[in-house]
């Protein structure tokens, strides 16, 4: 209780109250893998609440350029290894400090598909706040062309591995998948201009946890905000797929949470929860 009596005091408000700046970083360890309500959830929809960006008006070109300095905290999610990095090295770079709090994963730690190469940490490469979807056209897996794309999923953290090895292996070729990799301040400008990529498409937010917690609150409103200023998706409104409502933030018990996240998956890929037919590597297989 001590910690989030700081939180709200003093890392959330600091700034505003007493003019005084901290560039406080909080590495918190986050992700649904089964081991209880214990070792789950970081809590990342109290931080969220703590920001003080307003969902329902899209920002000005100028408040865009200045939404780091004006915000009162940063939220992150990353999902490689070169985001980290650049989110923690942005923190000592800039010349001024604002509070960084960053939900870790611990299956991406040893996960094959969560590495980035070392040009992506070299150079003038920097934070990705948005990682959209890369479109494979060509290879063994490839997706039909962007006004085929039936839906787009977007997510943040790491149930984007189980989105994307679940695709892969269902051969779902009219599905994308992107990334919002900083929650805030939100990359208002970035989402927009891509959405438009993928003109007649539905669009879901996939999370793990239950829909009273993670960053669904959050993100719904402001993805309903960009939506009303896009050329192709004015006026609609995102499915969510993820956890129903809960008190416990999950369950401890393996065979529930397997089936739980199956039920998300399938919701996010086909519009409704479907039993696997077939688990393959531990990666769910639909008929």
């Amino acid at each position: 209780a001590t910690a989030q009596v700081i939180i709200d005091q003093f890392i959330a408000a600091g700034e505003k109250k007493w003019l005084q700046r901290t560039g406080l970083t909080m590495l918190l360890p986050h992700g649904f893998d089964g081991q209880g309500s214990e070792h789950s959830s970081a809590r990342l929809e109290r931080y969220l609440q703590l920001c003080d960006e307003h969902p329902y008006i899209f920002p000005s070109p100028e408040k865009l350029a200045r939404q780091h300095q004006d915000c009162n905290m940063q939220v992150v999610y990353p999902t490689t290894p070169a985001n980290y990095f650049h989110a923690l090295r942005r923190q000592i770079y800039r010349d001024y400090r604002k509070p960084l709090v960053v939900m870790t994963s611990k299956k991406q730690l040893r996960f094959p598909l969560c590495r980035s190469d070392l040009s992506e940490i070299s150079g003038s490469t920097f934070f990705q706040r948005y990682i959209p979807e890369s479109h494979p056209t060509d290879g063994e897996f490839s997706l039909v062309a962007p006004e085929h794309i039936r839906t787009h999923i977007l997510c943040t953290g790491q149930v984007y591995y189980a989105l994307l090895q679940a695709r892969e292996l269902n051969n779902v070729r009219d599905v994308a998948i992107s990334r919002i990799e900083q929650l805030h301040p939100f990359p208002w400008d970035l989402v927009r201009d891509h959405l438009e990529k993928y003109p007649n498409c539905e669009f879901v937010w996939c999370q793990e946890e239950p829909l009273n917690m993670g960053s669904w609150a959050h993100v719904e409103p402001r993805l309903r905000t960009i939506f009303n200023n896009t050329e192709s998706h004015t006026g609609k409104a995102i499915r969510y797929a993820g956890r129903d409502p809960s008190g416990p933030v999950a369950t401890g018990n393996h065979k529930q949470h397997v089936f739980e996240e199956w039920s998300l998956i399938s919701q996010a890929l086909f519009g409704e929860a479907r039993k696997p037919s077939d688990i393959v590597s531990g990666v769910p297989k639909w008929e």
